[in-house]
């Protein structure tokens, strides 16, 4: 399903709040490809839920909310993903008031994201997470990484310094679990944007509005102080 959302997203070509952002404003961030940049991330890792699993006398609330019928949507098979094509922040933020007036069962909780494919057209994420199941870790070093559009991404390691500890709890937690989405400082990332590489995370199609917000300075000037 993972690989299968990775090819829409090629053709199509962040409790989160959708943030009053500029879209036009003047790029600020300095993007450099050989550093590492310091940054303060609180990062929780959730399961999608499962449409079949989820308490099914919530659930006709649930897609109800959901199915927006003016939009062009991607819903993600059995797992409480969908995609809204085409879809500015000024949009999301409307939809996302009206999602979040749907009461959840304990155990989930609403997160919302957006993405820009390589063409600079916006997508909004909305999931349905559920929130006793977590891995949480905070980040302190961080990479901007360039991908296949010449665009940057984010990337990160959950081996910070010289701690092994949340890399392995990590390691054990992503094992245990599928369908897992990631939020940063609660901005949502979308498992069709992360690539897991034993605990070396990119994500990729971020809108530079986000990596705005998400990386702050000074830069550090030594990137071995990850170990990759």
């Amino acid at each position: 399903m993972q690989k299968i959302f990775t090819v829409i997203l090629f053709l199509i070509s962040a409790v989160f709040s959708i943030k009053a952002v500029d879209s036009k404003a003047v790029d600020s961030l300095d993007i450099y490809y050989d550093g590492l940049y310091a940054v303060n991330w609180t990062v929780n890792v959730y399961p999608v839920a499962d449409v079949f699993s989820f308490p099914q006398d919530h659930i006709d609330n649930i897609l109800e909310a959901l199915n927006i019928p003016q939009k062009e949507i991607l819903a993600d098979g059995e797992w409480i993903l969908w995609y809204y094509l085409d879809t500015s922040f000024q949009e999301a933020r409307s939809i996302k008031s009206d999602i979040e007036k749907v009461d959840l069962p304990k155990g989930y909780k609403w997160g919302f994201g957006m993405l820009e494919d390589e063409n600079q057209k916006l997508t909004f994420i909305v999931a349905l997470c559920e929130s006793e199941s977590t891995f949480s870790d905070t980040i302190y070093q961080a990479f901007l990484e360039e991908n296949v559009f010449a665009k940057p991404s984010v990337r990160f390691n959950f081996r910070q310094g010289e701690s092994e500890e949340s890399l392995e709890e990590y390691k054990k937690y992503s094992k245990g679990n599928n369908h897992l989405v990631f939020e940063i400082n609660d901005w949502l990332f979308s498992y069709s944007q992360i690539k897991d590489n034993d605990g070396s995370i990119t994500i990729d199609y971020v809108p530079r509005s986000i990596l705005e917000k998400l990386y702050k300075s000074p830069r550090f000037d030594v990137p071995e102080l990850i170990a990759e």
